[in-house]
């Protein structure tokens, strides 16, 4: 299995085309013309199509090492946490096709303080629900990455010279400091004793979506079982401000029958380096597994992500120079 699809060619639109038709005729709907792109890159391909009783959305995603079946995946979501998710109807495990209902448009970005403090809370109700369901999860597309994996998989790539010769000189050169940190992170993390949850991989405010006055959230691609905290990626980099708590603690509220808020807020704070890591070895994977020209729209948050990785683990580690890795 090729990781990406040639997304435009004529003859891949054409199948698609009519694996969308026929399940949608099986549930009684009239497709009403062809499907029109919404989004495509590397990574996937979004369509949608128009019937007489409105839209659907059709999803391909790229076989990637670190990337879940999302069309399987979501469609046990819809069983297990309908309340969560958009309705995936129907999905084709083998090519990683899916069809949803039509949910609208995701939030923007500048989105109110008081819609982020929601969605998140929602997230956080999210994941506390899915402890119930990991083992079918798992059984149904969603990978295991659990945080004790970081270290050897964080090892792997810093002596790797297709990865560290894309990357600031000084990320080899302090890679055992690096590595290190990042252990001693991971293993004060686990003494709070918070059980794997799903996590999204790639939870921002444009991947959520409101409807009926509830929170949705979508794009499923990088979800995996792992712990939930790593999930905060966008709320770590936010600026720090009374908005940015009042988001962290509408999201560890729903947290609160398994330690007080102190506790959580710390606990939160030491996921902060263990989610970049995370991060930073999933765009590692895509930089392995990608050509150039795949890579091209992913450049530069694959450098991010290890920017991030670097200039936190040297604030936790000042014997790191974190002048030195600043780019």
């Amino acid at each position: 299995m090729t990781t990406t699809t040639n997304w435009d060619s004529p003859d891949w639109l054409k199948s698609v085309q009519i694996w969308t038709n026929n399940n949608l005729v099986k549930m009684g709907l009239e497709p009403v013309g062809e499907l029109q792109k919404v989004s495509g890159w590397s990574l996937g391909y979004i369509l949608k199509q128009d019937t007489n009783r409105g839209y659907y959305f059709f999803k391909a995603t790229a076989f990637l090492p670190l990337f879940s079946n999302e069309s399987q995946l979501c469609l046990k979501l819809t069983q297990l946490l309908p309340a969560y998710v958009p309705t995936t109807l129907f999905s084709l495990n083998q090519n990683q096709w899916m069809l949803s209902e039509y949910f609208g448009g995701s939030l923007p970005e500048n989105a109110d303080n008081l819609l982020w403090r929601g969605a998140f809370s929602q997230f956080a109700k999210l994941q506390i629900e899915s402890t119930r369901h990991i083992s079918e999860l798992i059984s149904n597309g969603c990978l295991q990455r659990s945080i004790t994996d970081l270290p050897a998989l964080l090892s792997e790539i810093l002596n790797d010279l297709d990865i560290t010769s894309s990357l600031p000189v000084k990320v080899s050169t302090h890679k055992n400091n690096l590595i290190v940190t990042v252990t001693n992170y991971i293993e004060e993390l686990q003494q709070f004793a918070l059980s794997d949850t799903l996590v999204h991989g790639d939870l921002h405010i444009e991947n959520i979506a409101q409807q009926n006055n509830d929170f949705i959230f979508f794009d499923w691609s990088d979800a995996c079982i792992s712990h939930p905290f790593i999930d905060g990626t966008y709320i770590y980099r936010m600026p720090d401000s009374v908005e940015k708590q009042n988001i962290i603690e509408a999201y560890l509220t729903p947290w609160l029958y398994l330690a007080d808020m102190a506790t959580l807020k710390r606990a939160w704070s030491k996921a902060e380096l263990v989610c970049y890591a995370h991060q930073a070895i999933s765009y590692a994977s895509m930089k392995k597994t990608l050509s150039n020209e795949q890579m091209k729209d992913l450049e530069q948050v694959y450098l991010n992500a290890f920017n991030r990785l670097v200039n936190f683990s040297c604030l936790a580690d000042p014997n790191n120079h974190a002048d030195e890795f600043i780019t």
